[in-house]
């Protein structure tokens, strides 16, 4: 059996030419490289672990040479290889041995730093057919920051809706900025990527639910207790009017005349939780 301490023996990989180095430097910098291979990079410890705990497995695992002796990674490899040896014996895997990279070419990945710098990758979730019918849903409408996609799949989660739809022209889910924003969310997730608009009404059977700058009924004032299709949309353009005009729930979100409109992460905070209070206040 391997212990950690020989996982992490050996000389780290110090030149970029390196395949192994070039391969995780293209996850995390090419979305082309991260369709052609199906999988992706996840950032830091936090990401890792959350991955591990809800029944995923690495791929491979890099560590910053100067990282090596830390007592968090040790304890990663702990539970790596406990979980590995969990499987029933024909399901189980070979030990998984870290790759060492010299600190100056982790650095050169341009992640954010991290408290224990490690990377893994991993495979993207295939996607699960359509997604389902008449269960909450979110909606990205063209969303394009990454920022705003991972803090509005975190929120997703944090309010107890399972299935979350992008249209095209949104932010790819999967890409390592937006699972650091998401900080695990997606892995409580149903993530379906690239509908169509068109489709919207007729795939998932619910009426759809969005903020309106005009004409809107406060969001405040609106029974949100049945499930819906919440859509949210391009940061500056707002909702594709071909859905707006299909919106069975046009709101507003009442605020002061300070500011013109609220960043659609924020909004899309404000709406889920609105619904879960009242949820929650009728039992």
């Amino acid at each position: 059996m391997t212990s950690p301490a020989s996982a992490l023996a050996g000389e780290p990989i110090s030149s970029a030419a390196n395949p192994r180095y070039r391969q995780v430097r293209g996850l995390i910098e090419s979305a082309r490289d991260r369709r052609r291979d199906g999988a992706t990079v996840l950032e830091g410890l936090h990401l890792v672990d959350q991955w591990l705990r809800c029944g995923g497995e690495l791929e491979q695992l890099y560590v910053a040479a100067s990282a090596r002796e830390r007592a968090e990674v040790s304890g990663l490899l702990d539970q790596i290889r406990s979980l590995r040896n969990d499987q029933a014996p024909g399901e189980r895997k070979a030990p998984l041995v870290p790759v060492l990279l010299a600190d100056r070419l982790f650095d050169a990945l341009g992640t954010m730093p991290s408290p224990v710098p490690v990377l893994a990758i991993v495979r993207i979730p295939p996607g699960k057919g359509a997604p389902t019918p008449g269960v909450d849903t979110v909606i990205l409408d063209r969303v394009q920051d990454p920022a705003n996609v991972g803090a509005i799949v975190r929120t997703t989660a944090a309010a107890g809706i399972t299935q979350l739809v992008t249209l095209q022209g949104s932010a790819g889910c999967w890409s390592p900025k937006v699972l650091r924003a998401g900080m695990g969310g997606h892995f409580a997730l149903a993530i379906h990527e690239g509908l169509r608009a068109a489709d919207l009404v007729a795939t998932l059977q619910l009426p759809l639910a969005g903020t309106v700058v005009q004409g809107g009924a406060s969001l405040y004032a609106v029974d949100l207790r049945p499930a819906c299709a919440w859509v949210f949309g391009h940061e500056g353009e707002g909702l594709d009017p071909q859905i707006e005009a299909c919106l069975s729930l046009r709101l507003s979100i009442p605020q002061t005349a300070a500011v013109e409109s609220l960043n659609v992460a924020a909004a899309a905070a404000i709406c889920l939780f609105e619904q879960r209070r009242q949820r929650f206040a009728a039992g």
